[in-house]
């Protein structure tokens, strides 16, 4: 079994005190749908647990109703720090799951094959990381 863990307890407190980076619009729908969805079409993933603040579970439920979602989910609250989060999130998963895909909900531009095939690199030896080389976004 493969389990998904995508954390969105954060504040994202860069983006100033009165907005909520994941649910700022983005083609239509909250920027943390767009991660969701995501995660929810990927053939390996059998279940999601998504990490959230405690006074943000109603509106997650509510997106989750308009999202019209495949896979079994449910939220957890998150913690004081990330790694407190995705602890919490880990705590949450079925007891049989064997690889676990850990995401952050404001990173929704991970493409679904990547996903899939880091679970299958997992899968095959026992833990995998998707990486990227970083680029300069500004040359000199």
């Amino acid at each position: 079994m493969t389990s998904a863990v995508i954390v969105a307890a954060g504040r994202g407190t860069r983006m100033g005190p009165d907005v909520d980076k994941l649910f700022l619009p983005v083609a239509g729908k909250p920027l943390a749908a767009h991660t969701w969805l995501r995660f929810d079409r990927v053939a390996p993933i059998d279940e999601i647990i998504l990490v959230v603040r405690h006074e943000m579970e109603s509106a997650f439920k509510n997106m989750a109703a308009e999202l019209r979602l495949k896979k079994p989910w449910r939220t957890v609250v998150g913690g004081a720090e990330r790694q407190d989060s995705v602890w919490n999130g880990l705590q949450a998963i079925a007891a049989k799951t064997e690889v676990v895909a850990i995401q952050d909900a404001a990173r929704p531009c991970t493409p679904e094959s990547l996903i899939r095939e880091t679970i299958l690199a997992a899968k095959q030896f026992g833990a995998a990381v998707a990486a990227k080389k970083v680029t300069d976004t500004i040359g000199i």
